[in-house]
């Protein structure tokens, strides 16, 4: 597996999903809440940690409560934040994000305090032991140093960039890097509607550069600078779309996966195909956990979600089995339970998609069933309404490591945890 480095930023990411997008100067409920880190490199990074690859990050970390949790996290992930530039003053980095649940759209408020990582912290990193640098378009000035500098110590170390907006001095990174990532917003920020008019024009730009352009629903493109010929590389048909939040990003690691796996050769389609299925994958699902799947079906484990996957009284769908999620996670009134999503009057599932099992009740909340309206108590699974009485939703025993929820059956050291509800 390769060593990636990866220059950018890390943030707190703060999402409300919503059933549709609000009006302005409206009032609307949020169906739930979660807190989780992102950032578009630090994204890409937690990716590739789950096709074994190591990992590091520079970026800048605060030290104020929501900078702890976010190295808490990342490190939690396997990510080494040793790069990284530690500063004790600013507040962490964070975007508030607004997701629809009717087509998986996300809308984005971004609120920064902290310097961006700057060339002095950069030189300050052993870039030895790296086989892959990748590096977002940010602060251009100090960025084309760093690819300058990168480029003068090892000549023959793959550099990437990523490039998912209009930035000052941006003209100044394209004669360094390798790879480059550009975004459909940058693309069409610039009057361009054809992808391969744009790689055309962008081949002027970078021509000793591999270009790859995502296109959203329609795929992606890569140009080769032997030649300046362009591929594509159809999508599949994905519906529902369930939430796009790191779908470029999780194209990025999927393209670095493959070509780190396989030999040099100037045919980019394989990896450029592969980061496309992956960010199918990735939008067919909430948050970017589980997106290697062969690594699924290994002896190790992989968690069932993440405590910050759920809000306070909130359901999530997981373990999809074409398409359908297997696997119900329930958290209310401070426990944790599971159920198979399977009604148990006729055998359907309870939801197809990854949320919507929950409904209010005087009371509290119950699962509901939305073939025929059957209702069943979230604590212990019983009916309490509708064409099945007396029977039970089946019970999946869990566990807690960490801040993951794993089945009791893939981890051999469940911890003793509260959040736990009691097994009955």
């Amino acid at each position: 597996m390769a060593a990636i480095l990866g220059i950018g930023i890390a943030t707190l990411d703060i999402i409300n999903e919503v059933t549709q997008y609000p009006a302005e100067d409206s009032e609307q409920r949020a169906q739930a809440q979660r807190k989780r880190t992102g950032g578009n490199v630090c994204n890409t990074l937690s990716v590739l940690r789950q096709f074994e690859h190591h990992c590091a990050l520079a970026a800048v970390l605060t030290s104020d409560a929501d900078g702890v949790f976010i190295q808490e996290k990342i490190t939690q992930r396997g990510i080494d934040v040793s790069p990284s530039h530690k500063i004790g003053f600013g507040h962490a980095p964070t975007s508030y994000i607004t997701l629809n649940r009717s087509n998986g759209s996300r809308t984005i408020v971004h609120y920064r305090d902290a310097p961006e990582f700057d060339l002095s912290a950069f030189l300050s990193i052993d870039l030895t032991p790296f086989d892959w640098l990748h590096f977002e378009a940010r602060h251009c000035m100090d960025t084309a140093a760093m690819l300058a500098f990168a480029r003068s110590m090892n000549p023959t170390q793959t550099l990437s960039l990523e490039i998912e907006k209009e930035r000052p001095h941006l003209e100044q990174l394209f004669s360094f890097p390798d790879v480059i990532f550009f975004s459909r917003a940058f693309a069409q920020g610039r009057d361009f509607t054809d992808p391969q008019a744009f790689l055309t024009a962008a081949h002027h730009w970078a021509p000793q550069a591999v270009l790859i352009l995502a296109w959203g629903a329609a795929g992606a493109y890569w140009l080769a600078p032997s030649n300046g010929r362009i591929h594509a590389i159809e999508s599949q048909t994905i519906d529902p779309v369930v939430d796009t939040i790191g779908a470029g990003d999780t194209l990025i690691a999927g393209v670095i996966h493959a070509r780190s796996s396989q030999r040099a050769t100037d045919n980019w389609s394989p990896a450029v195909r592969f980061g496309v299925r992956l960010a199918e994958r990735k939008i067919q699902q909430i948050g970017l956990d589980n997106l290697n799947t062969e690594a699924t079906q290994t002896a190790k484990a992989q968690p069932l979600c993440h405590l910050d996957d759920l809000g306070a009284a909130d359901a999530l769908g997981v373990r999809p089995v074409n398409g359908i999620p297997s696997i119900i996670v329930v958290r209310t009134n401070k426990t944790l339970q599971a159920y198979r999503n399977i009604c148990p009057h006729n055998g359907s599932p309870l939801s197809k998609t990854q949320r919507g099992y929950l409904i209010d009740k005087p009371d509290g909340v119950a699962l509901r069933c939305a073939v025929h309206n059957a209702h069943f108590d979230s604590q212990s699974g019983a009916c309490t309404q509708g064409p099945c009485p007396g029977t039970h939703l089946q019970t999946v025993p869990i566990c807690i490591k960490g801040d993951a929820v794993f089945l009791a059956s893939d981890s051999a050291e469940p911890e003793n945890n509260p959040f736990l509800a009691p097994s009955s």
